[in-house]
């Protein structure tokens, strides 16, 4: 796992946990504890020195929940080798209760400083998102040996069918095929031969970039449209480093940006085409114009006529009042 500049600065800006100086010796006894239970009785037999350096690590790490300060930093300020510091982190890292990446270096595109991730601290969850960690994956894979029946010494040795030199190199069980654990597997099959190990972190980047449209428009995106603007996203960067040499920042940042404008046009179609069919459609009233029969018009005319003459009454009879009205009125003035 590499860490770019721009999330190590994040990462640093990151609010801490702890605010007082009684939370952060609450958590560096918390931390210390789990320490000791993965050393057991041998933790008490360790060197003075080495037993400071871990207290520490344990102390630095209260505030966000990593630590990122160089092997030869505690070696120096504790009196003790960079060996023993890489072999106390080595043991926690074994049994999973700290998380190791690096940084990118500034001199070149390797990887630099080691930032060992504590399990166990509360804002591991938010680091855990942030950049993938599949701790539980690494555990079921360890827990999962199949156990096996010892050879029994009186058994026979039968010489097996001989076969061509030919015939094994081509079986495929024989053929090493590289996978990059985290990523989906036509990308695998895709780009693993391009971009090798730094792929998982391309790809880590578009989650990134799913997940922070997800949570700007407050929607969850499928499994198959992240995938398939995953798989669009590396290929126009694949066309890119072909006709210009990139840094592997740069691609990341690159990779990210395709996908984000990826992803945020995948959600605006989306919404337009809802809005489309949330459109009400009123149904046109169709007038039938059948040529209708001369009795039916006849009768109609006289029901016209009828209408006419009851009108003029009451035309009439309107008037008629108007009149009377008018003459009650000079009567009283």
């Amino acid at each position: 796992m590499l860490i770019l500049n721009d999330d190590f600065s994040r990462m640093q800006n990151y609010d801490s946990y702890t605010k007082t100086k009684s939370e952060q010796k609450q958590m560096k006894y918390k931390l210390l504890d789990t320490v000791e239970a993965v050393f057991g009785d041998s933790f008490a037999r360790l060197k003075k020195e080495t037993r400071n350096a871990i207290d520490a690590i344990c102390f630095l790490a209260t505030e966000k929940g990593f630590v990122y300060a160089k092997d030869t930093y505690f070696a120096k300020e504790h009196n003790i080798s960079t060996r023993t510091v890489r072999r106390v982190m080595k043991t926690l890292e074994d049994a999973r209760k700290i998380m190791k990446a690096h940084r990118s270096s500034s001199k070149h595109n390797g990887r630099g400083a080691a930032v060992y991730f504590f399990v166990d601290h509360p804002c591991f969850t938010h680091w855990q998102q942030y950049f993938g960690f599949d701790v539980q994956a690494d555990v079921q894979a360890e827990n999962a040996e199949i156990p096996c029946e010892s050879k029994s010494e009186e058994s026979k040795k039968v010489s097996t069918y001989y076969l061509p030199n030919n015939y094994i190199k081509d079986h495929f069980m024989y053929k090493a095929i590289p996978f990059i654990k985290g990523v989906p597997k036509l990308i695998n099959q895709t780009f693993k031969d391009l971009f090798k190990e730094s792929l998982k972190d391309l790809y880590l980047r578009i989650r990134m970039a799913a997940q922070k449209v997800c949570q700007s428009v407050s929607i969850t995106l499928s499994k198959k449209d992240i995938h398939s603007i995953a798989y669009e996203s590396i290929h126009v960067l694949f066309t890119y480093t072909k006709t210009r040499s990139m840094s592997f920042e740069e691609q990341c940042k690159l990779v990210y940006r395709i996908a984000l404008n990826k992803f945020n046009e995948l959600v605006q179609t989306a919404d337009k085409k809802d809005k489309e069919d949330s459109v009400i459609v009123t149904p046109h009233k169709i007038v039938r114009k059948e040529m209708l029969p001369d009795w039916f018009q006849e009768q109609q005319g006289e029901e016209e006529v009828k209408e006419e003459g009851l009108s003029s009454i009451n035309a009439e009879s309107a008037e008629d009042e108007l009149i009377r009205m008018k003459a009650i009125l000079a009567h009283y003035s």
